[in-house]
Formats: structure tokens, sequence, C-alpha cells
């Protein structure tokens, strides 16, 4: 293993132009076909063979009428007056048949149906519960949908009294997936300056974020590639970025750093970077390897969306390795003798 990977960094170190121009085409290349091929994120939820799951097929199958999501409009009359006023009920009753009209609606029912929607009104008739009921399930709903839905609950609270209340929620809105967020960047430039205070140099700290990146840029590519072939949930590329960030950073800096101290005990260049990705890279290969088998061991639990995050999870992490032991060694060869420190290599040098 460690001569291998002597071998595969002097090479790289050698040959980094050719490195850096593979990694930067592969991206260009799997951008491409992406933009070609990839389906989009789905976020239906499915974990067969529990009850839950069952009961919920089975409703589906039985009542595909109230399958679906629901949303409620929550309506609060002003101080002193109740729901049954005209000043209330009428911009309510409007509301309603706004709601049945927006696409993607089943129902809608009007709490002072008593038929449909006993126990709708508070007994203190101060507030009332619009119910929406929707063709599909929440992960299926459009935004178009839900903005829809809001706009006709803007309407209505601009139709109702002063002092009176109307806010739209329910389970629709409840099982919202996360998303890339700018947290993300802000963790970036906080690693940033941990490297900058690490190694010392401007060009050393550069070199483990611009590893992760690369990594994480293929990885992310590759995950929405699969799109195509597999129904992919937005939880997956957001595990494997926050992994392909976090392992990235940290391999690449195992290497860098032990390249820096080789380089001040006045090892030669290509001798150093070698010697580095034979050492500290057999490091890197096993703790990738043990992040990936934790990772595919989700698939144990027989969760497919599970499945499917481990997955990509441990292929951001291998895509991690690899580009660690290839293109590290070649940005360390391009650095050359500015990461060496001069005065404590020369001060060792004469010593």
């Amino acid at each position: 293993m460690s001569s291998a990977l002597y071998t595969l960094g002097r090479w790289a170190a050698r040959s980094r132009r050719l490195v850096v121009l593979g990694w930067v085409g592969a991206l260009v290349l799997l951008g491409g076909t992406v933009g070609l091929v990839q389906q989009g994120l789905d976020n239906s939820v499915s974990i067969p063979g529990t009850e839950s799951q069952a009961a919920l097929d089975r409703l589906a199958a039985t009542f595909p009428q109230i399958s679906g999501a629901s949303a409620q409009v929550v309506v609060v009359a002003p101080d002193g007056t109740t729901v049954d006023d005209p000043a209330v009920q009428d911009p309510v009753e409007d509301a309603v048949a706004a709601f049945a009209a927006v696409d993607g609606v089943a129902a809608a029912v009007s709490p002072f149906d008593e038929t449909l929607a006993a126990g709708a009104v508070a007994e203190d008739r101060a507030a009332a519960l619009v119910s929406v009921q929707l063709d599909e399930g929440s992960s299926s709903v459009p935004d178009a949908t839900k903005e829809e839905l809001a706009a006709v609950t803007a309407d209505l609270r601009a139709a109702l009294p002063d002092g009176a209340v109307a806010s739209l929620g329910g389970e629709l809105f409840s099982a919202e997936f996360p998303e890339p967020h700018l947290a993300e960047l802000v963790g970036v430039g906080v690693a940033m300056i941990v490297l900058l205070l690490t190694l010392g140099s401007f060009v050393g700290a550069g070199m483990p974020l611009a590893n992760a990146l690369v990594g994480v840029g293929v990885s992310l590519l590759l995950v929405l590639g699969a799109t195509a072939f597999a129904p992919i949930t937005s939880t997956t590329p957001m595990l494997a970025l926050m992994l392909g960030l976090a392992v990235g950073i940290d391999y690449a800096l195992f290497i860098v750093a032990r390249h820096q101290d080789q380089l001040r005990q006045g090892l030669d260049i290509d001798e150093s970077i070698g010697r580095a990705t034979a050492t500290a890279g057999s490091a890197v290969v096993f703790a990738g390897l043990t992040v990936m088998i934790a990772l595919l061991g989700l698939g144990v639990a027989g969760i497919p969306f599970l499945t499917t995050m481990g997955v990509a999870a441990a292929v951001a992490v291998g895509m991690a390795v690899l580009v660690s032991l290839t293109l590290v060694p070649a940005m360390l060869g391009a650095a050359g003798e500015r990461l060496r420190g001069g005065r404590r290599g020369g001060a060792r040098r004469r010593g």
C-alpha cells in the first residue's frame, strides 16, 4: 500500500497539470451530463414492512380522495365577537370556495358545515377551522399549490375585520425537507480561518478547501445524475455535502501537514510529496474505508431512502479519498518551496 501511494504521490506531483486538468474536465463533463439526464429530487418517503406504511398504502387504495396531505386555516374572530358574525363568516365562506378552486385541492370544508365539519368551531364560537384536503402527499405537492393556498389565506386575512386572525398550517407544512443554505458557506469560511491558523499560510490553507470543494462537486454531480435511475430525497445531497466537506478538508490536511513538516526537515520537494502520500495517505485510505463501511451499514435497516443516503455519503467519502491522493500531491508540487518555511528549514539544515 505505502509503496503504491508513494509512486502515486510522486507521479501526481510531476504530472500536476494533467491531474488538475483531469479533475476540472471531470467536473465539466459530469456537469454537462447531469444537466441532460437528471430528473430532480423526489421527497416521497416510504418505509416498507412497517404497519404505518401498510396502513397508508391501504388508505390510498381504499380512500384515494383523502390519502393526500391536508392543510388547515385557523380563523379567530375579533375580541367581543364570534365567527358567526357575517363580517367573519362571509369572508370565510368565500375563502372556502377559493381554496376548493386551487389546482391540486381535492376538497375544502367550511367550518359552518355541521355535517362534514363537526367540531370545527370552538365552543365559545371565537375561532373556526377551515380544512383543505389535497390530491397528493405532502412531499409531492408543488410549491405553486402552496403559494396559491398562502395567497387565498392572505386575501381572507385582508377581508376579515380588524382584530381578526387567519393562519395557514397543518400537515402540508410540517414535513418539509431541509435544503442547502448559507450555513454551509459560513462553515467553509470558518474552516478557512482554522486552516490558516494551523498551517500558517494562505497557500497551505487553500489546498484542503480546494480539495474538499472538488470532491464535493464531483460527488454532488454523481448524486444528481443518479436521479435518472432512482428517486433521491433532498436530504441525500445535503448529507453528501456535509460529509464531503468534512472529510475532504480533514484528509487533505493530513497530507499537507506531513509535507510541511518534512520540508522543514530539509527534504526534497518531490521526495517529501511521495513520503507524505505514502504515510499520511495510508491513514487517509483506511480512515475513508472505515467511514464508507459504516455509511453502507445504513442499508441494513432495509429502509430505501436511508440506504440511498448511505450509498451517496459513502461515494462522497470515497471521492474525497481519491481526490486527496491525487489532487493534493499535484497542488503541493505546484506550491513548490512556498510551503517550506525558509527560516526554520534553513536553520535545521545548518544545524
